[in-house]
């Protein structure tokens, strides 16, 4: 682990991990699937052939990351073998990818003299220094002769800018490397050098001559097994396809997927089968039931396959098959995506839509699945019994049998090592089918699920577990009438405030006031270190102060202590204005605000006084027509009784529902807007037939015309709906004489037009 390390620190920079990248979906056009998921990647080895390929996960991603270009680990791998691991690690990588081919050639000539120096940049470098002390003249010159080749098997310039002259300059280092073969002894380095030919040949796609090549320099080579093997035989295998030969090179690709990690990437993406003759043909070429399971493997990883045809393929042949695990694995996290908590999945209608998930036949897979995994249990031919066991109980699980999931998951215990990977990740799936039965709402059951959420240290590793058990939460108290509770498991108790619901407030209120709260619930109403009942007192006065109800508004208020009625906002909506505006100044310097519960008291002050007779009747009923119509959606006081407002609010297609909610996906109630100014112009109309003064009768007037004005905006979309002018009428009419009529004509342009038109 430790080369590892010191490898992938050194060449991360140099190559990016080869590990196919998926096909990215527009997200524009459709989201991303939505689920769940409890199998951990590291309950299988992430060393086993093909793992990347077969299982899809981000942790299995991570890992090859970390350990960098397979190609260059194990080039590495190998020299740091050959040379007895005396050079260190990171030095070979500098040698052999970051070296010059000046470096080397004055390395070669420091090897043959000794007058002469290593250059500066290799002085310190353990590998040349024993190159030097062992006089590896080969090796050094065929260092040379690979950097010399390197631009021509790389897409760069060479190519781009003269191809003719690059073929041209190959086929001058391949008659080159074949002059160095023929006069290397050690056969190691003559199989690099073979590698160089033959790579070459293959990249300026003289096809013929690299299987030439091969027949001429492999059986001239007696070297102890490599991987360079491998690697040409990659290249062998590619000019077969080229010329046709698919069967040949497929067959080749299939033992270079198995037995060569650094090019297990390559062997995969090249494997191609195209019929079943082919298929039958390849599958002779095989010596052994292993390359035969091998072939079956990559074949699974088609995306039309059927996972389970193909592992009983393999089963049949070689029962201790490591593509087995990996084929179940795979299997599982496809029926895991398409049954865990579908009944409780709050995306489930967008899977179904875009995914086909869940679909028709899962229960059919599920079914042939479990038939499978019995007969390999029972025969015992396995080697990792705990991961079939396992894999036992949660098909019963992702079924809905918990049953026989409990029953599986007890034999599974007695199979898997304490403390290992497999014993967390029974404890897992034990936690997740714990959730995932819970039907009833009970003290018990609340304050296990605080634990569970608080204190259980795989709900915080396993992140899926958030949304799993929020989700779960969320149908059974919905089910079982609790609404406020469902909505804190998908919510913030602020996505309330664009349309305050009752129902949830109270019910919220009420929990926050329970005087023997279980855990669960001291967690979801919990705001710092006391609750948030002063925001749900606010926001349920803000709910009724939008339908007019004032007195209970002020009830509310008074149930939070009065120096907090401060903390929710400052308001002053009785300043006059002829032009409406939402963000202007809201009140001079000479004013006092008030908070929501000064406010209300205002308001029920002046109708007391209004309707009492013991003030000015006809200046109070404007003072609250001025405040409603100041505290609605068309002016600067709107979040007196409000907390979001939209200017696209007023589009006609989101008012036809009549209810002032308009759809927000931000928020899960839509946003209700206040509309209404039917009171505040009930109120301006009190106030004109209530006053002697014609200049105040006009004021109140006209007041009353911006309500009528609103009202059309509001309701435009009806059909047969006609823009009225009573208030402008009655103005003209009756007023027209007074200062404020003037005032008006000066300041109202939209008045204005009203008053001249022909």
């Amino acid at each position: 682990m430790l080369r590892h390390s010191v490898l992938t620190t050194l060449f991360l920079f140099l190559l990016g991990w080869l590990y196919p990248t998926p096909i990215a979906s527009n997200c524009r056009t459709k989201p991303p699937f939505s689920g769940y998921s409890f199998i951990n990647p590291l309950i299988m080895n992430p060393e086993l052939n093909g793992a990347p390929f077969f299982v899809d996960f981000d942790a299995l991603e991570r890992y090859y990351q970390r350990k960098g270009n397979p190609q260059i680990q194990g080039n590495v791998e190998e020299w740091y073998e050959r040379f007895c691991e005396v050079p260190r690690f990171q030095d070979i990588g500098v040698l052999v990818y970051q070296s010059s081919i000046a470096d080397l050639e004055q390395l070669e000539s420091a090897i043959r003299s000794p007058s002469v120096p290593i250059s500066y940049r290799l002085r310190e470098n353990t590998f040349a220094k024993y190159l030097q002390r062992n006089k590896c003249v080969e090796t050094v010159r065929y260092l040379i002769f690979a950097k010399q080749c390197e631009p021509y098997v790389i897409k760069n310039d060479a190519w781009k800018d003269a191809p003719n002259t690059a073929r041209q300059r190959m086929q001058e280092l391949i008659e080159a490397g074949l002059q160095a073969f023929r006069r290397t002894k050690s056969h190691y380095i003559r199989l690099r050098y073979a590698y160089q030919i033959i790579r070459l040949a293959h990249y300026s796609q003289q096809y013929r001559h690299v299987l030439e090549l091969y027949d001429y320099l492999m059986p001239k080579i007696d070297n102890d097994p490599s991987i360079l093997e491998y690697w040409i035989m990659g290249h062998r295998a590619g000019a077969l396809m080229a010329l046709g030969e698919r069967v040949e090179a497929a067959y080749l690709f299939s033992r270079i997927f198995e037995n060569c990690p650094s090019k297990r990437e390559s062997a995969y993406r090249s494997f191609s089968i195209k019929t079943d003759e082919e298929w039958k043909a390849c599958l002779l070429r095989c010596q052994s039931d292993q390359e035969r399971a091998t072939l079956y493997a990559i074949r699974a990883n088609n995306p039309r396959s059927k996972l389970l045809v193909e592992m009983r393929n393999i089963y049949s042949l070689e029962p201790n098959s490591p593509y087995l695990d990996l084929l179940l694995i795979q299997e599982m996290k496809r029926l895991e995506k398409h049954l865990l908590g579908v009944s409780f999945n709050d995306k489930r209608r967008r899977n179904e839509y875009y995914y086909n998930i869940p679909s028709k036949d899962d229960g059919q897979r599920v079914i042939e699945l479990q038939r499978f995994v019995s007969q390999v249990l029972d025969e015992g031919l396995i080697g990792e019994v705990g991961l079939w066991r396992l894999i036992e109980g949660y098909l019963s699980f992702l079924s809905g049998n918990y049953y026989d999931a409990r029953a599986a998951f007890q034999k599974a215990r007695k199979v898997i090592a304490e403390k290992s990977i497999l014993d967390e990740q029974l404890r897992v799936f034990e936690l997740a089918m714990e959730i995932s039965s819970y039907q009833a709402i009970s003290d018990s059951m609340e304050n296990r699920v605080a634990y569970i959420r608080q204190i259980d240290n795989l709900y915080e590793k396993y992140e899926d577990f958030t949304d799993f058990t929020d989700d779960k939460m969320y149908k059974l108290y919905k089910q079982n009438g609790y609404d406020g509770k469902a909505f804190l498991f998908q919510h913030r108790v602020e996505e309330l405030k664009p349309n305050p619901q009752p129902n949830i407030l109270d019910e919220l209120i009420a929990i926050c006031l329970k005087p023997g709260r279980t855990r669960l619930e001291d967690q979801l109403v919990a705001r710092g270190d006391s609750t948030f009942l002063n925001l749900l007192l606010d926001m349920k006065a803000t709910y009724l102060m939008n339908n007019y109800q004032f007195e209970a508004a002020l009830e509310t208020m008074k149930r939070m202590p009065r120096t907090e009625w401060d903390n929710f906002g400052l308001y002053y909506p009785f300043i006059e204005r002829i032009n409406d505006c939402v963000n202007c100044q809201k009140w001079p310097d000479n004013v006092t605000p008030l908070n929501k519960g000064q406010l209300v008291e205002r308001l029920l002050e002046l109708e007391y006084e209004a309707k009492a007779g013991t003030g000015n009747t006809a200046w109070n009923y404007y003072q609250i027509g001025l405040a409603l119509y100041n505290m609605s959606y068309f002016s600067y006081s709107w979040k007196a009784m409000d907390y979001y407002r939209s200017g696209a609010s007023l589009n006609p297609a989101l008012l036809q529902d009549g209810d002032y909610v308009i759809p927000n996906p931000r928020f899960p109630f839509g946003n209700r807007e206040h509309l209404d100014c039917t009171q505040a112009r009930y109120y301006f109309e009190r106030a004109r037939l209530a006053t002697d003064s014609l200049n105040f009768a006009a004021k109140a007037t006209f007041m009353a015309a911006k309500c009528e004005r609103n009202d059309y905006y509001v309701n435009r979309w009806r059909e047969g709906a006609t823009q009225t002018f009573e208030n402008f009428n009655i103005l003209l009419q009756n007023y027209s004489g007074t200062p404020m009529y003037q005032l008006f004509i000066e300041e109202c342009l939209y008045f204005k037009a009203y008053a001249l038109r022909e």
